[in-house]
């Protein structure tokens, strides 16, 4: 059975974000999603309010790719027998493999906090893979959302699509929807492309799943820890 232990937070995601200070609080990644679709008039106005979003010099160099009903179970379905298939990305961009040892020790103990919401044991290889596999069905969500470029990658593209996303995750508070963002759904960009017919010059950077989260799962209350602000932040005067 899975828990959260008393050294982990635990927030309620459930209702709606009423202030972007409130959206900040209690945004973190959903695992756990309802069947229920999002409704487009709500997916309508959710995306067009995220354009407003930051880009250097207004490049706005995104393209949005948001997939429902039939096809998102087959992306779902293709997806998961690539992965299958292959446990070896092939992104379009490089992902990291380097990191700073704190960086490190955060992200151990995220996986290890999050595998114990899921009630996986850490020994567990074939429970851990399954749990890995469901990236690619999007968690149960109902919608998925691939962000593309034909911009060339690089650091400052990357910029302003991180500013694009988080603006899309913040809002989806507001409708009561819950989203994670997703390194593995750029794992398998040929998929992506194939089945949303789209020109090799699109790059698949990364991608969202987004739907109403299940309000008494676990795995949704788990709250990701962050630093605090005296270990990260400097003022100067």
């Amino acid at each position: 059975m899975s828990s959260l232990s008393s050294e982990t937070e635990s927030i309620d995601i459930s209702g709606i974000a009423s202030s972007v200070e409130d959206a900040i609080f209690t945004r973190h990644s959903i695992r756990d999603y309802l069947s229920k679709p999002v409704e487009d008039s709500v997916l309508q106005e959710l995306f067009s309010k995220s354009l407003r979003a930051p880009s250097w010099k207004n490049s706005q160099p995104w393209k949005v790719h948001v997939v429902s009903g039939p096809k998102r179970d087959r992306m779902a379905e293709l997806l998961q027998e690539r992965a299958k298939q292959s446990e070896t990305p092939v992104p379009d961009t490089i992902w990291p493999t380097g990191f700073p040892a704190d960086a490190k020790r955060r992200m151990f103990d995220l996986g290890m906090k999050i595998y114990g919401a899921a009630g996986i044991e850490r020994k567990d290889k074939e429970a851990r893979d399954k749990f890995m596999l469901r990236n690619f069905e999007f968690f149960g969500a109902p919608t998925a959302v691939f962000i593309t470029t034909e911009f060339e990658l690089n650091f400052y593209i990357a910029l302003d699509i991180g500013c694009f996303l988080n603006t899309i995750m913040l809002l989806a508070r507001s409708y009561g929807l819950g989203t994670v963002p997703q390194a593995a759904l750029s794992a398998f960009p040929e998929v992506v492309r194939k089945e949303l017919s789209l020109a090799e010059s699109e790059k698949v950077v990364c991608g969202l799943s987004l739907g109403y989260p299940k309000p008494d799962s676990v795995l949704n209350k788990f709250h990701t820890p962050r630093e605090e602000v005296s270990d990260i932040v400097k003022f100067y005067k």
